[in-house]
């Protein structure tokens, strides 16, 4: 089908549901005494079509007040005439409806109607991505991940016209179903030679795909698809891990890790080189240098940076993504200068980055504020912050600012509120929980945490991430005392037996994820 996500369409919609069904529901039957169709009179079209025309008011003006609109497509959805209509007109009203139920947080309903839009034959490109879209807002990673799989298998030169961010998030979104259908899905978007913007590899995603080919038995597939994987940590934790041991010994020089972080540098200076307006790209490259170590690197092209926002009254134009990514060059500076050991003026780097309530910059500068032995003001800082205004994951890293905060005040009452908190949420961030009971000094919990996480596959390779050895990094008495702490977990002799049955641990000359 050719059509746009426009909505106009839906009139024809009422036009013909009330021509075809609603007037079978009138309270005086019809009289069939003659067989030959008599032509609907002038005041009825007069009535029909000024009905649209109110129809196309509400909907192309996109009014907040869609309630009675809602019932009033409920009732013709289910109305026994609209199987008759074009797949076109049901789609339009299947999907309109679903939105409209996703606005007034009526997502059961939105799930419905939306798995019943996808269902429909013959959908198009457009209809997909349109479907994709409303299923990604109500979090319906089925239908999701089904539109996504199908339009990478049927048009995979149109998969580049799909923010990548919405590919990204619905790809996560899989993790919540089946094996087989993130399976399926991976595999297609990995036919289709997907990459994120600027021809990016997504190397968590190929990882993935690695180890769901190897369970498949398919060690040919897997090295072939190994070989896009080229973020270092991802080497890393690949390494690390038992399962890929027949695809890491396959290809060698593709999991040298100091040949790809250097070879991720430079990629990234190639890509930064060649866009000049992406803050994005200049962020990449300062992690990268972040990895190796080369603080003194890193805040030159932080100060670089700066230096070209302040020669300008109008930052987003010289770069196209500065709204979106000017507060994570603030935060990167800000690590920049606390490896330098500049720790005021790193917090004054925070304390810009948080000045509009970002979320995650807030969080940052409160941990650095725990950091700094500043409970207090780390307290005042995500005090804020309701449960409300944050995801399961974000709630989970206030919780352990609050726990940081607790024993750095010797407040046992809420070091116990946190701990609870953060055991009953752990799935939401569970490396957050770990974290937090080796803060808490619960080396024993966080010992049996540990292992639990070595056995679960899922979580497996993020925990053997965190357990290799790195090279020093530069922090405060209260960092280097939890460091001491989570390596004292580590050296005990049941972790070890775990770590050994899974995977292993190696050194490398990086800065610790």
């Amino acid at each position: 089908m050719r059509r746009g996500v426009g909505e106009l369409r839906f009139a024809v919609v009422l036009a013909l549901l009330a021509v075809v069904g609603l007037a079978a529901c009138t309270s005086s039957p019809l009289k069939p005494a003659n067989p030959v169709v008599k032509p609907i009179a002038a005041d009825k079209t007069a009535e029909l079509a000024a009905e649209q025309q109110q129809l196309r008011l509400v909907i192309t003006s996109h009014s907040k007040d869609f309630g009675n609109n809602l019932a009033t497509l409920h009732d013709l959805i289910a109305a026994p005439a609209f199987g008759s209509l074009s797949v076109d007109d049901q789609y339009e009203a299947l999907l309109l409806a679903a939105r409209k139920s996703t606005f007034l947080k009526q997502h059961e309903l939105a799930n419905e109607y939306i798995a019943r839009a996808v269902a429909l034959p013959g959908l198009g490109f457009e209809d997909q991505a349109a479907a994709l879209g409303t299923a990604r807002e109500i979090g319906n990673w089925a239908v999701a991940v089904r539109c996504l799989t199908s339009i990478a298998h049927q048009w995979p030169e149109r998969l580049g016209n799909i923010d990548s961010r919405t590919v990204t998030q619905v790809v996560y979104g899989a993790n919540y179903l089946p094996r087989n259908d993130k399976f399926l899905m991976l595999q297609a978007l990995y036919a289709a030679h997907w990459t994120l913007k600027w021809g990016i590899e997504p190397s968590s995603n190929w990882r993935d795909l690695t180890i769901l080919l190897l369970e498949r038995h398919s060690l040919q597939e897997a090295i072939d698809v190994s070989a896009h994987v080229m973020q270092v940590y991802v080497l890393v934790a690949m390494r690390a891990d038992r399962r890929f041991d027949a695809v890491v010994s396959a290809r060698p020089a593709q999991f040298d890790v100091e040949v790809a972080a250097d070879r991720q540098l430079k990629t990234f200076q190639a890509l930064s080189d060649e866009h000049p307006n992406s803050l994005a790209l200049k962020a990449r490259v300062m992690e990268a240098l972040l990895h190796e170590q080369h603080y003194a690197a890193m805040l030159a092209a932080s100060d670089s940076v700066m230096q070209e926002i302040e020669t300008t009254n109008y930052p987003d134009k010289l770069f196209d993504d500065y709204v979106e990514e000017h507060d994570t060059n603030l935060y990167l500076r800000s690590v920049a200068l606390q490896r330098e050991g500049r720790a005021d003026e790193a917090v004054a780097q925070l304390v810009e980055a948080s000045r509009e309530g970002d979320i995650n910059q807030l969080i940052n500068l409160a941990s650095l504020y725990c950091a700094l032995d500043r409970p207090k003001d780390a307290l005042t800082v995500i005090g804020p912050i309701g449960p409300n205004r944050t995801s399961g994951y974000g709630a989970m890293r206030v919780e352990v600012v609050r726990l940081r905060a607790a024993v750095q005040l010797g407040d046992r009452a809420q070091v116990s509120r946190s701990l609870a908190y953060l055991g009953v949420h752990r799935s939401d961030a569970p490396r957050a929980y770990l974290y937090a009971l080796v803060v808490a000094k619960q080396t024993d919990r966080a010992a049996r945490y540990l292992i639990t996480e070595l056995e679960d596959e899922g979580l497996r390779q993020g925990v053997l991430l965190d357990i290799q050895e790195y090279l020093p990094t530069p922090g405060t008495k209260t960092e280097l005392e939890i460091e001491a702490q989570w390596r004292s977990v580590i050296a005990r002799r049941d972790v070890q037996a775990a770590i050994h049955k899974v995977g292993r641990v190696e050194s490398y000359h990086l800065e610790a994820p």
